[in-house]
């Protein structure tokens, strides 16, 4: 499915790469350790019920998820998979401007309203029905967060 072209000047690129993962700690190793990408503070999101650490490899962000308890909802997600590519998240200027555009296209939304994320941003969720089977994140930074010093 083709972008509708109201939305893309808001898009403003790949905001970060989610993956599942059954725990944080271990997969640290790997990309920190193995990868020698540089990590950030690992975060809790209360909403989402899951544990955040993200792994910067240059000016990519990869952000490394775990459920924080059973009833996360990537808890089945993880269950079911054991983990993996879980989400592609695009960065956009405002939230709620590109869910209006989204929803005025037709496009399925999991948020009808933009809520909080990781690390001061605000996020919304597009149904995977809509993007080709891909779970899709839109991020909007915060002024004043952890990005906004590196320049992302």
């Amino acid at each position: 499915m083709n972008v509708p072209t109201q939305l893309a000047p808001l898009v403003r690129g790949v905001h970060h790469i989610a993956i599942v993962v059954p725990s944080i700690a271990e997969a640290r190793q790997t990309y920190e350790g193995v990868f020698a990408l540089a990590a950030s503070e690992q975060e809790f999101v209360a909403d989402q019920r899951v544990n955040v650490l993200v792994m910067y490899a240059g000016a990519q962000r990869i952000e490394l998820v775990e459920p924080a308890s059973s009833d996360s909802p990537v808890s089945k997600f993880l269950a079911k998979t054991g983990g993996g590519l879980h989400h592609v998240a695009y960065k956009v200027d405002d939230v709620a401007a590109a869910l209006g555009v989204l929803k005025a296209a037709g496009l399925r939304l999991i948020d009808e309203t933009p809520r909080p994320g990781a690390h001061g941003t605000t996020v919304a969720f597009v149904h995977p029905a809509a993007t080709g089977g891909v779970l899709t994140e839109l991020v909007q930074d915060a002024e004043h967060g952890p990005d906004a010093a590196r320049g992302r």
